[in-house]
């Protein structure tokens, strides 16, 4: 496995303006059909090669892990072979994106980012590359941290393949001879709706360990049998109340899930312009034709419970 430590020279200072259980968690998944670039997207998420511009937000933690031999030490190579190598109707990869609690500390982030990575690859040693975003804009001050993982379908059985083979179809008769056989973990609405109702199994355990109080649900309003309408917007005379300390319920539920969805829509506006460059180029990272692995729904205006999420981080 492959890991870089957390980049403790990242500057701080970023405020969660709501709390920490705000739940996102979306899956995409990348095929050469639609033009996806699996080195793109890596570079991407690891904030490499093109991508390593301060004045992008830092990737303040990356790790990959079930890499077949020849990737162990270059994950990049890994997904740089795919693009390479996978058949012309193949998937490269899934990637998942999902918000981490802002009330935990980095490294209580990280490590419940790297559970979910586990529970989604160990069983069948899937390779994946995992990057996590401590979320601060150009001034330091918005904290949206969030995580990027992508998951190669492809089993690392223990076979040693060269990477030329390892992208063959598979041979179930004599595995050493053909390619690394892929999952088929990662279809149907019943994976989709384990996937996401796990991540928030995850992030429940680790605020009750220490302490907190927020959870997460990975339902909807509706489904929760929760009847609320949608908040309404008090403007800046209300959040200054808010934070002078007075205490007033209503007032606090408002202002919190405002900024959550003027935040949703900037990270949206972010995430149109990158899959529009990446329309433009040669190479698209994250590329706006994916094939999302849930169709999409409108979106509940209400916020955290909404059963269709948009990308958690930039």
């Amino acid at each position: 496995m492959e890991r870089f430590e957390r980049n403790h020279d990242v500057p701080g200072g970023g405020h969660a303006r709501s709390s920490g259980g705000c739940y996102h968690l979306s899956f995409r998944s990348g095929s050469r059909a639609s033009g996806s670039c699996a080195s793109a997207a890596h570079d991407y998420i690891t904030r490499s090669d093109e991508y390593d511009d301060p004045e992008r937000d830092a990737a303040i933690y990356v790790e990959s892990d079930h890499m077949p031999s020849w990737a162990e030490d270059e994950p990049r190579l890994y997904w740089d072979s795919a693009d390479l190598y996978e058949r012309a109707n193949g998937r490269l990869y899934v990637s998942a994106d999902f918000a981490l609690p802002r009330d935990l500390n980095a490294d209580d982030q990280i490590e419940l980012a790297r559970s979910f990575a586990h529970e989604l690859t160990d069983q069948e040693q899937l390779p994946y590359t995992l990057a996590i975003h401590e979320g601060l804009d150009s001034t330091g001050s918005e904290h949206n941290p969030h995580a990027h993982l992508m998951i190669s379908e492809r089993q690392n059985d223990g076979i040693d393949r060269e990477r030329t083979q390892w992208f063959r179809r598979a041979s179930s008769a004599h595995p050493e001879r053909g390619g690394a056989a892929k999952s088929r973990t990662f279809h149907g609405r019943d994976w989709m709706e384990h996937a996401r109702e796990r991540w928030a199994d995850l992030t429940n355990q680790m605020l009750k360990a220490h302490g907190r109080e927020e959870r997460v649900d990975h339902r909807s309003y509706e489904r929760q049998g929760v009847d609320r309408d949608p908040g309404r917007h008090y403007g800046p005379a209300a959040a200054h109340m808010v934070a002078r300390g007075i205490d007033h319920d209503r007032l606090e539920e408002a202002v919190a899930r405002v900024d959550r969805q003027d935040l949703i829509q900037a990270i949206d506006r972010d995430l149109e312009r990158l899959e529009d460059s990446g329309r433009s180029g040669a190479r698209g990272a994250m590329g706006h034709d994916d094939e999302e692995l849930e169709p999409r729904r409108d979106r509940d205006r209400d916020g955290p419970g909404r059963d269709e999420d948009s990308y958690p981080g930039r």
